[in-house]
């Protein structure tokens, strides 16, 4: 277990760049200023160590009993025509397959097969739609083979190759870089929106702390700061560059000093607002056969 929890976290910071690696680098050793990938995962990792104790979890298992709990609670529905613009605003899909990629981790976290596989789906349909082929897309099947039986770990690298696949496509295309900022915005309010909700209902110091990235936030802003003039008009896109200084104000806190509850609740609040605008509807619940049960033994 502890080497599998080792090789998990070891994939976590390949996969998943983790915001960390700009928060505290002093400043003239900051190279940076791309965004890292989708980074839901180490915020996840980081709860995690926090509250294992409080929560009394000492094992992957039981901890997936939380984030279907998680999922169940927060997932979106990702089908085209229930985005904002009904897929007709790239802005929205690239929003919207952010989340949809912070949802895959979620569901695949709380070993939920047909959470998983209906998030890879819809990973798919919206990449699509913003341009991508088959060629980047191919690890979608892959997941949902994985998921299918039970190898999360399995799952978990494919997913990860999937999401860099997309982000890749999208960054080396000069005119479709800029949906490869919104995409990780999306992921990033999805996975903020998840992790200040469980940070408020369990709320400790350390806890708290995880969500601290302020520089993390600064680079957020210099990216979006730099889209295009017409994603800018965007009244969604307007309005989260207006909230990322007091998002900021709010996260800027010592390396071991809280971050407020009552902030706590106003970011969850935030992202929340923003998720709903992007995509109204919840994800349609899928039937599960009593024969076939979504999570892992």
């Amino acid at each position: 277990m502890l080497l599998k929890l080792l090789q998990t976290t070891a994939c976590c910071s390949i996969l998943f760049a983790a915001s960390a690696f700009a928060q505290d680098a002093p400043k003239d050793r900051q190279k940076f200023t791309d965004l890292p990938q989708i980074s839901v995962i180490d915020k996840l990792l980081a709860i995690e160590s926090a509250l294992s104790v409080k929560k009394h979890r000492a094992s992957e298992d039981e901890w997936s009993r939380d984030y279907e709990s998680l999922y169940q609670r927060f997932q979106r529905n990702g089908q085209i025509s229930q985005i904002a613009g009904e897929g007709k605003n790239d802005v929205m899909n690239a929003l919207a397959l952010g989340i949809k990629a912070s949802d895959a981790v979620l569901a695949l976290k709380g070993r939920d097969v047909e959470g998983l596989n209906l998030a890879s789906e819809q990973i798919q349909q919206i990449a699509l739609k913003l341009g991508a082929s088959k060629g980047e897309l191919g690890m979608a099947d892959t997941v949902k083979r994985y998921a299918d039986s039970k190898r999360w770990f399995d799952a978990f690298m494919a997913l990860g190759f999937l999401q860099r696949n997309v982000l890749t496509y999208l960054k080396e295309n000069p005119e479709k870089k800029p949906q490869a900022v919104l995409v990780i915005v999306g992921g990033w309010l999805q996975g903020g929106r998840c992790v200040a909700d469980v940070i408020e209902k369990e709320y400790t110091v350390d806890a708290s702390n995880v969500l601290r990235e302020p520089r993390f936030v600064d680079l957020l802003k210099k990216n979006v700061d730099e889209l295009p003039p017409e994603m800018l008009k965007d009244p969604v896109v307007r309005d989260i560059q207006k909230d990322l200084p007091e998002i900021r104000k709010r996260v800027a806190v010592g390396f071991h000093d809280p971050v407020k509850i009552e902030d706590v609740k106003w970011l969850h609040k935030t992202f929340d607002g923003y998720i709903l605008r992007i995509l109204p509807k919840p994800e349609p619940k899928a039937e599960k056969s009593a024969a076939e049960p979504s999570k892992a033994p």
